[in-house]
């Protein structure tokens, strides 16, 4: 259908043009500001896991509310283990053909001892992100109960509150990480003349020096191994003796009113009416090859800009700032009422069976508001715990890895409006390449391209990781690079894919050199790699059995992941008008991958035989061409087949529990449409998370919090396969509600209505404008947005 300027209707959908103005990037003033986005409890917290979350991409802070001694713990994006250093082991391509021919022989279980013996990096794992510090503040006037407790986090403009009544006096503390300034503001009141006396003081298990004078504490540090107990995952991070980072955490406070005091590294504050804390902390880190920057001036840079600012100027732009960010999308769904009872008590109303599509819009939100705090231009990417990491052993070190869980991180954040926070991801994938060339020659004899293999450290190592087990799998970077071409699906920014494309064809000229014509198959594969940490049980060569292994030749995700990868590049290509004689070599490249299979078991087969499932791992790499890839569509008639097993496979998976699993299926049940599902999956998420709303599992990973976000924009708003699906899986227990601020590929943004669980009313505007097909209610049609002006639709 093509739409004309006038009012007209086809079928069931009523389409108009009203004019729109595309205002300026600023942020919206506090008028704009609709207080929906609030968690907030009765009580401090006491775990980590009910901390609530600040950032600025740069420094992380956990705060938990407590009233006579409060901590608030610090991270810095760039504050890692260890120190600049080459995993490459030197003759590890001398084994390449070795592994290759002995796996083709079918000998894959003594491949996974010799890979691990030969074909890793030394030492075999990684670093680690580790804690800053706490900063820590004492109120010796507060003790025992306190009235009127409230402690509560504004995800629309990304400030923590605490209040409180001791004494006949009501304390307040506000605290916030500035993006536009670079520092944590931490403001506490008193509500009576002269009532507040405090101590502040800064730790560190890496101190090293500690300067306090009125008004001012330096805290000088530098990484060394720390003396931690060991614990189930400590192996996988490497022992490195010596020292690293070198760090400077500095905080300065103006006193209204009172005294200011210091000695034993405390400043000593008493008869105030207010006092507005600055804390900044950076570290010695330039690039992952050179830590010889200087932490005390780049801090005394930041601080003599931010101490001739004023608490409410401090506070007014870092607002429009981070609001700017959180307020483009509004979820409205379930009883806004219930916002009236605090977040605990509702999620412990959930587990009991009260239905709050209300607070599952937050939780919606709160993976939105983690990525904002933790991912902003200058800073690191978000790690497996964003950006807040309270453990000097963390749970696989917090690395960024690359097999699911650092794309996952990312997975919301262009169809949730977010997009500017993926630049540090940009950053690492940019970055990483290098290396990564280096080690494409040592370890496979390729001159052409870049490896990255399932995790990176700041120190962007990309050689094999870890164990057979984990690592010998060489498509992560092709992986991360999905993300590169995404950006540019959604924004449409032609200088930006310019910038990247060497990057995604760099990624693409490795596999193409390393694809190898298989014997027996006759399909060209990758030699040796693995189904992301997923074993697999065989007899013969080709056949299932008893025998356990890791390393195969080709699995189904490697050549998900080289479909997209190709085929991406070569629509770049067409773009930008370059490369037509590479792009004619991966076209052809394509027509000679393995098909995707059907098991005996009736699901989509994992690895290039028909092996049975080993007793651990992810266990589900063949949602890769579905979702977050699009190799199999649900609505192309040649998949219809590959489409019912795949949902057979995801039939047969639990719902419940906070696992990044469990989000990936979510994303799944979306692309299938499947609104009973998808309910199910959101609704069994929300009763697991823990009280701040964080996935709840004891290796506190921030990829399912993410994952969640992502996965229910996916069942708001699809435009993987060439049109814009409008609801393709609205969640059957949200039957009423709206969503605001949505994008789809093509440079769109979409806001939508619904009621009786039927969508009502859509509207599309972008700024370049095109011809678009929009699905909607099991129908396709053709529409035009004007540059310039909104279509809307009516159903």
């Amino acid at each position: 259908m093509k739409t004309q300027k006038n009012t007209l209707r086809s079928g069931a959908m009523l389409v108009a043009f009203v004019s729109f103005a595309i205002s300026a990037c600023g942020g919206p003033n506090a008028s704009s500001l609709r207080g929906d986005m609030v968690i907030w409890y009765e009580q401090p917290g006491e775990a980590w896991l009910d901390g609530l979350p600040v950032g600025n991409g740069l420094i992380g802070g956990m705060v938990f509310g407590k009233t006579a001694a409060e901590r608030i713990a610090l991270n810095e994006t760039t504050f890692w283990s260890g120190r600049p250093q080459d995993r490459d082991v030197a003759d590890a391509g001398t084994h390449f053909e070795y592994i290759k021919e002995q796996i083709w022989a079918g000998n894959y279980q003594e491949m996974d001892s010799y890979i691990n013996a030969n074909f890793y990096g030394r030492p075999n794992s990684e670093q680690a992100f580790q804690p800053l510090g706490d900063l820590m503040l004492y109120f010796p006037g507060v003790s025992g109960a306190v009235e009127n407790y409230r402690r509560d986090l504004d995800m629309e403009t990304g400030i923590t509150t605490v209040t409180y009544t001791s004494g006949g006096v009501t304390f307040r503390r506000e605290v916030f990480v500035s993006y536009p300034d670079k520092v944590m503001v931490v403001r506490v009141t008193a509500d009576k003349p002269g009532a507040l006396d405090m101590q502040a003081e800064l730790k560190s298990v890496f101190a090293r020096k500690v300067d306090a004078t009125p008004g001012r504490i330096a805290l000088e540090g530098v990484w060394t191994r720390p003396d931690a107990p060991p614990n189930q995952l400590s192996g996988l991070i490497a022992r490195m003796e010596g020292e690293g980072l070198r760090f400077q955490t500095l905080l300065e406070t103006t006193v209204d009113g009172g005294q200011s005091n210091a000695s034993n590294g405390r400043l000593d504050i008493t008869g105030a009416n207010s006092v507005t804390m600055l804390l900044t902390a950076t570290t010695s880190y330039v690039t992952h090859k050179d830590i010889s920057g200087n932490p005390a001036a780049k801090n005394e840079g930041v601080m003599a800009a931010a101490r001739t600012k004023s608490f409410d100027t401090l506070k007014k732009a870092h607002v429009d700032d981070f609001s700017n960010l959180m307020t483009r999308v509004h979820l409205t769904v379930g009883d806004p009422a219930m916002n009236n009872t605090p977040t605990d008590k509702r999620l412990a109303a959930m587990r009991s069976g009260t239905a709050d599509p209300n607070l599952e819009a937050l939780i919606f939100q709160f993976g939105r508001y983690t990525l904002a705090s933790a991912s902003r231009t200058g800073g690191q990417a978000s790690n497996l715990q964003g950006i807040w990491n309270e453990e000097l052993l963390p749970p696989w070190g917090s690395k960024w890895t690359t097999n699911i869980n650092v794309q996952m991180n990312y997975w919301m954040a262009e169809a949730t409006n977010l997009a500017e926070t993926t630049q540090p991801l940009f950053d690492l994938i940019e970055e990483a390449s290098g290396p990564g060339a280096k080690t494409a020659k040592v370890y496979y004899g390729i001159d052409e391209g870049w490896v990255v293999h399932h995790n990176l450290d700041v120190w962007k190592s990309t050689a094999p990781v870890d164990a057979a087990r984990y690592g010998m799998w060489p498509v992560g970077g092709a992986w991360l690079t999905r993300h590169i071409w995404e950006h540019y699906e959604y924004g449409q920014d032609i200088e930006f894919l310019k910038k990247y494309y060497p990057v995604m064809k760099g990624a693409a000229q490795f596999l193409s050199n390393l694809l190898t014509h298989h014997p027996a198959t006759g399909y060209l594969v990758t030699p040796f790699s693995m189904s992301p940490e997923h074993g697999f049980l065989y007899g013969t060569i080709d056949t299932p059995g008893d025998k356990h292994a890791w390393v195969s030749p080709a699995p189904t995700m490697d050549i998900a992941i080289i479909h997209d990868l190709f085929g991406y590049v070569i629509e770049s290509t067409k773009i930008l008008g370059i490369d037509s004689d590479f792009a004619a070599r991966l076209a052809d490249q394509l027509t000679k991958l393995p098909p995707y299979k059907i098991n005996r078991r009736g699901t989509i087969q994992e690895w290039i035989y028909d092996f049975d499932s080993g007793p651990e791992g992810h266990n589900m790499s063949t949602n890769y061409p579905f979702f977050p890839g699009n190799s199999m569509l649900l609505h192309r008639d040649s998949d219809r087949d590959l489409v019912a097993a795949q949902a057979k496979f995801l039939e047969g998976r639990p719902s419940g529990g906070s696992s990044w699993q469990t989000r990936w299926d979510l994303a799944m049940w979306a692309r299938l449409e499947r609104s009973d599902m998808v309910a199910k999956f959101i609704t069994d998420y929300s009763i697991s998370v823990a009280n701040n709303l964080y996935n709840n599992n004891r290796y506190n990973q921030i990829d399912a919090t993410a994952g969640n976000t992502g996965g229910i924009a996916e069942a708001l708003i699809q435009s993987h396969a060439g049109e814009i699906s409008l609801l393709p899986a609205l969640p059957a227990t949200w039957p009423e509600g709206s969503v605001t601020g949505l994008r789809a590929r093509g440079g769109y943004e979409v806001n939508m209505n619904w009621s009786g669980g039927r969508l009502t009313s859509a509207e599309i505007s972008g700024a370049r404008g095109g011809t678009i097909l929009v699905r909607a209610g099991g129908t396709v049609q053709e529409a035009t947005v004007e540059p310039g002006k909104t279509l809307k639709l009516s159903f």
